[in-house]
């Protein structure tokens, strides 16, 4: 993880940031769309995906039966400090953005952010009906 700050104030440099226009089509699964600036983005998602072949019947499936969601995450780098000035003039200005999807704990983000810890856990797997021959 890096984090720049600005060496006076050692805190993140903030402007204003214009759209015209942003269309999306999706958001989904734990996802954040963030216009402006933010401090901390954490989105998180944990998905069991069973893709289950023949009719349909519910099963129960539990996350506790997978270890994938047992697992912690690794900790973060220590942040590097960086002494810079920037002097940011003119606003953030967006004319026209067209998102198809974010998902699955992603960001789209227009503005700044200072810092970003996502996670994402998922085990996918198919239930198969037995071939007879």
């Amino acid at each position: 993880m890096l984090i720049v700050k600005e060496a006076e104030t050692n805190k993140m440099i903030k402007r204003m940031v214009y759209v015209e226009e942003i269309e999306t089509q999706s958001l989904a699964i734990g996802s954040v769309m963030e216009i402006g600036d933010v401090h901390r983005a954490a989105p998180y998602s944990r998905i069991l995906a069973v893709q289950k072949e023949g009719g349909v019947k519910s099963d129960v499936y539990d996350f506790d039966d997978y270890s994938i969601f047992s697992l912690k995450s690794t900790p973060p780098l220590s942040p590097i400090q960086i002494n810079s000035f920037t002097y940011h003039h003119r606003p953030i200005q967006v004319d026209q953005v067209r998102v198809i999807g974010v998902s699955t704990a992603g960001i789209f983000q227009v503005g700044g952010v200072d810092h970003v810890d996502a996670t994402n856990y998922t085990k996918h797997f198919r239930v198969l009906e037995n071939e007879e021959q």
